[in-house]
């Protein structure tokens, strides 16, 4: 690896301008100065188009509030992309971020940080309701109600899409199974509704997570068909059990995640990268 291979970028995530896709909702400088302090803190990876089936590799990134003449805040970065990512910026001049809170009911309480799944879905495109049966439908299969964080999700973006995100603990997922887990999403994916100016035809993405300690695996399903989703979900364990077994797999340089996405027309998950 050469430092030629690293190009330096910076931009803007988000801003605290009213988003109109989420009925006018903003986000004081309180919030975004908190997000910024978490991104240093934790680190976040980088997607196209909020896809986790479209990494991109980037490292030293560094996210700081600013404030405009008008009074707007923004969450800008610094950071470094590898040179074979840098198209994407290219062909897509927009940079932004997703975050996720509390359900409307949650707001006063405190987030539980000891969750072994957490679901959230865009706010656009799924409202609380559908968040709150995946959460009955896990507590009616036995998982218990601390094991479970549910969360809106806001895409900064001129137009969110319809994305259900997943992070799960391996080895809590190998005891409830993949299954288990679809019927919790089922309930997400079919209360979908269309926010006004989106697309009715826009795909579905369910982006599932599976953290396994310092390896994980994006597992991508991008559908509007039910059954595709289902066949997808059901069809994880295999992928995983092959994934964590081999102790040839590491984490890509630049974004920390393998990705699978599947392919309905051959029935399996493609080869991890």
């Amino acid at each position: 690896m050469t430092p030629s291979e690293w190009q330096p970028v910076h931009g803007t995530l988000m801003t605290s301008d009213p988003i109109e896709a989420y009925g006018g909702v903003s986000f004081p400088v309180e919030t975004l100065q908190q997000l910024a302090q978490q991104i240093n803190t934790s680190g976040v990876s980088h997607h196209v188009d909020h896809n986790l089936s479209k990494p991109i590799r980037m490292r030293g990134f560094e996210a700081f509030v600013e404030s405009r003449d008008d009074g707007i805040h923004e969450i800008k970065f610094r950071a470094e992309i590898h040179e074979g990512d840098r198209h994407w910026l290219e062909s897509h001049p927009g940079v932004s971020a997703t975050i996720t809170t509390p359900l409307a009911r949650d707001r006063k309480k405190a987030s539980n940080e000891g969750a072994s799944m957490r679901i959230s879905a865009d706010h656009a495109w799924f409202d609380d309701d559908a968040l709150i049966e995946a959460e009955d439908q896990f507590i009616t299969q036995g998982v218990g109600r601390e094991l479970i964080q549910v969360e809106r999700a806001y895409q900064f973006s001129f137009v969110p899409d319809p994305q259900i995100f997943v992070e799960v603990v391996y080895p809590f997922l190998l005891s409830i199974g993949s299954s288990a887990v679809w019927d919790g999403i089922k309930k997400v994916f079919g209360h979908r509704r269309t926010p006004s100016g989106a697309d009715v035809g826009t795909l579905t993405s369910i982006n599932m997570s599976v953290v396994n300690g310092d390896r994980s695996l994006n597992a991508v399903v991008t559908t509007s068909d039910e059954v595709v989703a289902q066949r997808a979900m059901e069809s994880l364990d295999q992928a995983l059990t092959s994934f964590f077994q081999n102790s040839q797999g590491s984490r890509p340089e630049g974004n920390g995640k393998s990705v699978t996405v599947w392919n309905d027309e051959s029935r399996n998950w493609t080869p991890p990268v």
